[in-house]
């Protein structure tokens, strides 16, 4: 498995990818991708195995300690003096999932982010990924203010990581 920056010749594997983890048309993701490989290529790395994506982890740095919805909806550039690394998505084909790629994921993204002197990765997350999450070094510090639950009405919490 190689993990590498994302490229635009990547589109079609992580709207696919994108699309089936987020229950997202293709049509919206594809269009939010193309914002996402644009803005941010340094932090939005790729998992290739025989030359197909696998698995995607991105997300803009930010100037505050936890995700603010307009992130989802507006990309920009990574800057400079932003302490915080996002993680807006991670995902893995369901064919790949338990063969480490997303912690090998979260670990490159730690790499890189720590690389461009960030203090921490933040990310929100569904109660039912606390324990991945919490397993990989990242703290629960509460339900999330810009709260949008989930379909089935659950509320999204605030992880962090120092780095």
């Amino acid at each position: 498995m190689i993990i590498r920056t994302v490229t635009m010749d990547d589109l079609d594997g992580v709207v696919k990818l994108e699309s089936d983890a987020f229950k997202m048309t293709k049509e919206q993701t594809e269009k939010d991708m193309i914002g996402r490989i644009e803005n941010y290529p340094d932090t939005f790395l790729v998992a290739e195995e025989d030359g197909k994506v696998v698995g995607h982890i991105f997300g803009p740095a930010f100037n505050k300690r936890y995700i603010e919805d307009e992130l989802y909806f507006n990309n920009h550039p990574n800057q400079a003096g932003d302490q915080y690394q996002t993680i807006l998505s991670l995902a893995v084909s369901l064919k790949y999932r338990k063969h480490g790629i997303a912690t090998a994921l979260l670990e490159q993204l730690s790499f890189v982010a720590k690389g461009q002197g960030r203090t921490a990765i933040t990310l929100t997350c569904l109660p039912k990924l606390f324990s991945f999450y919490e397993k990989r070094g990242f703290k629960n510090e509460g339900k999330t203010t810009d709260d949008i639950p989930d379909p089935d009405g659950i509320s999204s919490y605030n992880m962090v990581k120092t780095i």
